[in-house]
């Protein structure tokens, strides 16, 4: 992958005859390793995926541990073994007097390896020239002795708004505000302030410019104001202003806050110097009813291509910010802190378990002990007694829901079994036979469609019925177990089945012939019953009614 340029994807298409070169086997690895990349880039980000601690082992080595981390440019950065550095053996490690802060950084390298002779590059040559047979993908530590721009961190500029108000060899002032908030809710305005070791005291104020956001607690003498502590000795420092985002004016949607300062008001003293070159900070911030995270989502995907592909001209990730004491001539390692910017690569699975967790314990938010104050005695919670009579009348007053029944609706169709005439001789005699959509009136939903053949008498058949001695009856199942006795019927065998559409309120039945018959229609009595609960407490109530049944019969036996 070119930088940030997307180009698109060719590879090689082979046919019998085709002479191979070099450029055609470069192309095969070029077309998927570029793929790849691209899809670590827009799916992953940058940042470490696991592993690469790192640890100082003495006052001037650390140690890297093993792990795995993807580049501003979707290349994989893997480190196979622990390995341990001298900060002045590494790149970039000057060890000049005024730096306290350095930063351990890893970035993709690739060498050579396996060197063999090359035929046709020695052809006509009287030295013997040699090629690499393997590229090793490898990885690069060097040291860098200032953060990375604002502007550069992965995703920072989607969800907050990082000016620079002051930056030098020494000194570096950052304000930060989120980019998108809704009306009413309160967020934070930080100010961070970083230094060297041989700085001296800072202190820093201006006078707040402000449209559509608020402070909470009155500012002192109306400014936002640090002063360095005299005992601080820390090369960080964090002020934080709590501002309240204005309500939306009733004909708009949204509106863009607005958080500035008055000109000339600014004063930054470094020591006993008063410094004036510094940039005129304006941020806006988006005060609107849609949710900050959609916005944020919104942004993110709203990207051009360019935009996301885009890398710094030496893509690395931090590793680890390194807090160094001068010791006359030499220095000391005091402390790491591990991944500074907080560039991670999270695992998609991680991700939704961690998501799923939230979910199942927000409704029962916990105090651990370590939260507690150890000055404020834990106090178990009084539960007053409940008053006997509001009991009573509570008691009272509720009424027991009836219970509903059940919905049931049953009719009877008729089926024409008559076959269509064969109109080639090697096909077969039709056998399934099916009834047009019938309407069960119970209304949308899940029911219980049960259907049998039907003997019933129609009043106009009382008599006949009486003399030709048939019988009043419907047959459910298998008819075969009454075959050749006094229940008999004269219906041929059949099976009979039903299709449902919940939707339209609706079913249709299907009978199949088994055997030759003189009829010409099959009567099927069917039943529909819907139940007020769901389909999975009509199942299990069908289910228990089964087993009822299969228990009376053992208890029977």
């Amino acid at each position: 992958m070119n930088r940030s340029r997307y180009i698109p994807f060719e590879r090689n298409r082979y046919f019998y005859g085709k002479l191979l070169t070099v450029r055609d086997f470069m192309s095969e690895q070029t077309y998927f390793t570029d793929k790849g990349r691209l899809l670590n880039r827009l799916l992953f980000g940058s940042g470490v995926i696991s592993g690469l601690q790192v640890v100082a082992v003495d006052d001037k080595s650390v140690s890297v541990e093993t792990g795995a981390a993807l580049d501003q440019m979707g290349r994989e950065i893997v480190v196979p073994s622990p390995v341990t550095w001298k900060l002045s053996m590494l790149d970039g490690f000057t060890n000049n007097e005024y730096a306290k802060n350095v930063y351990l950084c890893i970035a993709y390298d690739e060498k050579g390896k396996e060197p063999v002779h090359s035929v046709a590059g020695a052809s006509g040559r009287d030295e013997e020239v040699s090629e690499h047979n393997r590229i090793l993908e490898s990885y690069r530590l060097f040291i860098r002795e200032k953060p990375p721009q604002p502007s550069l961190q992965e995703y920072d500029h989607l969800i907050e708004d990082t000016s620079i108000w002051y930056e030098d060899a020494h000194v570096r002032i950052l304000q930060t505000v989120p980019r998108y908030i809704e009306p009413s809710s309160t967020f934070d305005l930080r100010i961070t302030i970083e230094k060297t070791i041989q700085t001296p005291h800072i202190e820093f104020e201006y006078e707040p410019d402000w449209f559509g956001v608020e402070a909470i607690e009155e500012l002192p003498e109306g400014k936002v104001k640090f002063s360095e502590p005299t005992d601080g000795g820390q090369t960080t420092y964090s002020k934080t202003i709590r501002l309240r985002a204005l309500p939306v004016p009733p004909a708009e949607k949204k509106m863009q806050g607005k958080v500035s300062v008055k000109a000339g008001t600014t004063r930054l003293i470094v020591g006993d110097r008063l410094l004036y070159e510094l940039t005129h900070v304006k941020q806006s911030i988006e005060i609107s009813e849609e949710s900050s995270e959609r916005r944020m989502f919104q942004a993110f995907y709203e990207r051009s291509l360019d935009r996301s592909l885009e890398s710094p001209s030496e893509p690395c990730v931090y590793l680890a910010k390194i807090n160094l004491l001068q010791m006359g001539a030499t220095y000391v390692i005091e402390s790491v802190e591990r991944v500074p910017f907080q560039d991670y690569v999270i695992n998609p699975t991680m991700l939704y378990k961690i998501l799923s967790l939230q979910e199942r314990t927000s409704w029962q938010p916990r105090e651990s002990a370590s939260d507690r104050s150890p000055s404020v005695p834990i106090v178990p919670e009084i539960i007053e007694f409940p008053d006997i009579k509001e009991e009573f009348l509570a008691f009272q007053e509720e009424e027991e829901e009836p219970e509903r029944e059940e919905q049931v609706a049953t009719g009877i169709v008729e089926i024409s079994i008559v076959p269509q005439e064969k109109k080639k001789w090697y096909q077969r005699r039709q056998k399934n036979f099916y009834s047009e959509e019938i309407e069960h009136g119970l209304g949308a939903g899940a029911v219980l469609i049960t259907a049998g053949i039907s003997e019933e008498r129609k009043e106009s058949e009382e008599l006949l019925a009486d003399l030709l001695n048939r019988n009043n009856a419907i047959y459910y199942g298998s008819k075969e177990v009454f075959s050749n006795s006094e229940y008999d019927s004269d219906y041929p065998k059949v099976s009979i089945g039903s299709v449902h559409y919940p939707k339209k309120g609706t079913f249709r039945l299907g009978v199949r012939v088994h055997q030759k018959t003189e009829r010409t229609r099959i009567r099927v009595r069917w039943w529909a019953v819907k139940s007020f609960g769901d389909s999975v407490e009509m199942e299990n109530r069908l289910e228990e009614l089964v087993m009822h049944q299969r228990e009376v019969a053992v208890a029977k036996k």
